[in-house]
């Protein structure tokens, strides 16, 4: 407020940066009730939107694109599918609704019609592993190759224990290194954010005093 004053009586031309951090500390501070509200309004609607159908998937799509977010839900999609076909198999339920069952525990929706599409075609005689083995964008591929051995040897209940505990631990330590790469991601937001305002603020000043 105290810049925004020495820029108005001095009638310096601001730069467009100056402009809108001026602009948002003028309406925060005139209308404290409303932006409140906003927010309040933007974080009901977000989360209504994400219980949404439609929501869901965009939320689904975003996480599964995003770098490092992406591959840790590909791991502990990965884990889940392998643990909870693991328990069932190895209990004696047979394949078919031992994938019914895993399709249910699966929180998403991609993860769902994967397994949907494998509960029809194993029922028509193709292995788990060839479906599996057409969306590797989804499972890696060591899953299928872990499966087709499975398959193969009649072990298939002892691969997918493997399986498990190896993604399981992969996720374990996937989730300990996320601190440690999300705060330099973080330190740097910040510090670009600083230095915008730093910038927008300090650069009118500059031309106040090349004009004196």
């Amino acid at each position: 407020p105290i810049l925004t004053e020495t820029f108005d009586s001095l009638g310096v031309d601001l730069p467009i940066t100056t402009k809108i951090i001026i602009f948002i500390s003028e309406f925060l501070k005139n209308n404290a009730l409303i932006s409140i509200a906003l927010v309040i309004l933007f974080l009901m609607t977000a989360f209504w939107v994400l219980r949404t159908a439609l929501g869901r998937k965009i939320k689904e799509v975003a996480l599964l694109k995003t770098p490092i977010l992406g591959e840790l839900m590909r791991k502990v999609n990965s884990a889940r599918t392998a643990r909870t076909l693991s328990s069932l198999l190895s209990s004696g339920v047979d394949m078919i609704e031992a994938i019914t069952i895993t399709e249910e525990v699966l929180q998403n929706s991609y993860y769902k019609k994967v397994l949907h599409d494998a509960r029809e075609r194993v029922t028509k005689g193709v292995t788990l592993s060839d479906v599996l083995s057409e969306h590797e964008d989804l499972y890696p591929v060591l899953v299928h190759e872990m499966i087709a051995v499975g398959e193969e040897t009649g072990k298939l209940g002892e691969m997918l224990e493997e399986l498990a505990q190896f993604y399981e631990r992969e996720v374990e330590q996937a989730t300990k290194n996320l601190s440690t790469i999300i705060e330099p991601i973080l330190m740097t937001i910040i510090g670009a954010l600083v230095g915008l305002f730093a910038y927008s603020m300090i650069t009118p000043l500059y031309s106040v005093l090349e004009g004196i």
